[in-house]
């Protein structure tokens, strides 16, 4: 077998046996038991099929309003299959992505990189897939690795059938529209996404096209992002709008004013950088200190190094300029053909951070953006340095320091066991006639499958609403709800929350009986020092 031939077949053994492997790693590190599966991941798509909203009341707290369809199939999964079996596919789904980012390195780092090309390629996949970022959900619910997929696709087809772009006909604005589908699709999926669908937009303009060429095909983009997001997520749109009057309740009802909700954007506005200083500074600041950027500390270089790298190539091209001309060069390796779509990928990142920084600051956002950022390290390292093994040095030092010092955010594991979520739910005697009522900030709402569907749950307090003075239409249905109901109540909470539960009945008019209380605790609950509390309540006598 010819040399390249071995290579060829070596390559896609080894791009094959990715996804598997993932999966055997998710195995390895344990059963999800994140915060965001407790809380919405499970519950949202349960509500969907069986009509519970509107049933029960906020009880994913502000995630209860977001589109369920993404997680319908990790819900079909967990109910049809046993846990190592859905353990698995969430480390070999996300594993998919090395397909697309060994094809888009295929596509850019080939006319740098030479003869070793395919190699180089297979490392900027591989790089891309172990940051911080996707190692730690490898096996979750999360599903950023796997909406990720979406947008890698787009980006893929532009980069791969970039000739047509700039080709005469309908080629190129079909190719634009059929990328915007994708990022729509993603975008309509995980409104988050709508970073790359505006980084992708901007990109255009780095095309070297005329004007109205590069306008055009944003705009189609453009258009293309409308048609996958109404794909995905008009259906749910639409049902937010006529139940709430606010199409993505309850963000941005500060502009809507849905009497849902509180007048406010309801963004988590926690991580998000300010002063000039730290603008300007950000990959450095967060890489430093991860926790601006997450709720668990991490660490991984690769933006921080990009990001210097950045500096240093506008610096190059300046110095260079200013230079004398020199005489014509030959034609050599020592002088690579320039990165195909080198500016349009830089744009691309540069824009997307900038509007994820703006708007969410939220490290796992920023998925798609990790998973890059070696491809674009390498292709801009290999427009500074022309030398190739000083090139390759630099490249392999630069891409052996990220993973030498790489470390996974930790967002919850615990042991396989033959139930995913290990509920036993407290007895209950007329669940037709049982209201429960939630409190305290924990997330309960993955419970409520286990419960009779009759018994109704109403999230008193939380993070989307609770006791307040200004009270909404939601908080004033729950009000009626309980002065309206005559059966049994009860109240959900967790042992370190007693006091604010208490507190929360209270603002209702309600009070915690001293006998009949049950506990219980998840086998999925990582916390076992801390089990939740089943009791009755009664209406105070006035």
């Amino acid at each position: 077998m010819p040399p390249g031939d071995r290579t060829k077949l070596s390559i896609r053994l080894l791009l094959l046996s990715v996804p598997p492997t993932l999966g055997l790693v998710a195995l390895l590190l344990g059963q999800d038991a994140s915060w965001d599966l407790r809380n919405y991941h499970f519950y949202n798509p349960f509500a969907f099929l069986t009509g519970r909203m509107g049933h029960d009341i906020a009880m994913a707290q502000v995630a209860t309003y977001y589109n369920p369809l993404l997680h319908l199939p990790f819900y079909a999964a967990v109910v049809n299959w046993p846990p190592k079996v859905v353990g698995f596919l969430l480390g070999l789904l996300p594993g998919l992505n090395i397909f697309l980012l060994y094809g888009l390195a295929r596509q850019t780092i080939g006319p740098t990189f030479g003869d070793r090309a395919p190699w180089w390629c297979l490392a900027a996949a591989l790089m891309g897939l172990l940051g911080a970022g996707n190692l730690s959900e490898i096996g979750t619910s999360f599903a950023d690795n796997m909406v990720s997929l979406l947008v890698l696709a787009a980006l893929w087809l532009l980069v791969r059938w970039r000739t047509l772009l700039s080709a005469p006909g309908v080629a190129g604005p079909g190719v634009a529209a059929a990328a915007g589908l994708l990022v729509g699709a993603a975008l309509g999926l995980k409104q988050p996404y709508a970073i790359y669908a505006v980084g992708l937009c901007v990109a255009f303009f780095a095309l070297k096209l005329p004007w109205r060429r590069r306008f055009v095909l944003a705009f189609v983009f453009g258009l293309g992002v409308l048609a996958g997001a109404a794909l995905t997520g008009g259906f749910w749109m639409l049902a937010l709008w006529r139940r709430y009057q606010n199409p993505l309740f309850p963000y941005f009802n500060q502009v809507f004013q849905s009497p849902w909700g509180a007048t406010a954007p309801y963004r988590d506005e926690r991580f998000l950088p300010t002063g000039l200083g730290t603008h300007l500074f950000f990959p450095i600041w967060f890489t430093i200190d991860p926790l601006r950027v997450a709720e668990v500390p991490f660490r991984d270089l690769r933006l921080a190094l990009l990001y210097l790298v950045l500096i240093c190539w506008p610096i190059h091209r300046l110095v260079a300029r200013m230079r004398k001309p020199a005489a014509a060069p030959t034609m050599g390796p020592t002088h690579p053909a320039p990165a195909p779509m080198l500016g349009f990928l830089v744009l691309f990142m540069v824009v997307t951070f900038v509007v994820w920084m703006k708007l969410f600051a939220i490290y796992r956002y920023l998925m798609v953006g990790e998973m890059l950022a070696p491809l674009v390290l390498m292709l801009v390292l290999g427009r500074l340095v022309k030398t190739p093994h000083r090139r390759a040095a630099l490249v392999l030092g630069c891409l052996a320091l990220i993973l030498v010092t790489v470390r996974p955010a930790y967002w919850g594991r615990t042991a396989w066991g033959n139930d995913y979520f290990g509920v036993q739910a407290p007895a209950v005697q007329a669940p037709a006639d049982t209201v429960v009522l939630a409190a305290g900030l924990e997330p309960v709402a993955y419970m409520i499958p286990f419960f009779p569907p009759e018994v109704r749950f109403l999230r008193i307090q939380s993070y989307f609403t609770g006791p307040s003075t200004q009270t909404n239409a939601t908080d004033r249905l729950m009000q009626e709800i309980i002065a309206d109901h005559r059966g049994a109540l009860f109240i959900l909470y967790r042992a370190h929350e007693a006091a604010t539960g208490q507190a929360a009945l209270a603002a209702y008019g309600l009070t915690q009986t001293k006998e009949g209380c049950q506990s219980f605790l998840p086998a999925i609950e990582p916390d076992r020092s801390q089990p939740y509390y089943f009791c009755p309540v009664t209406k105070e006598r006035r």
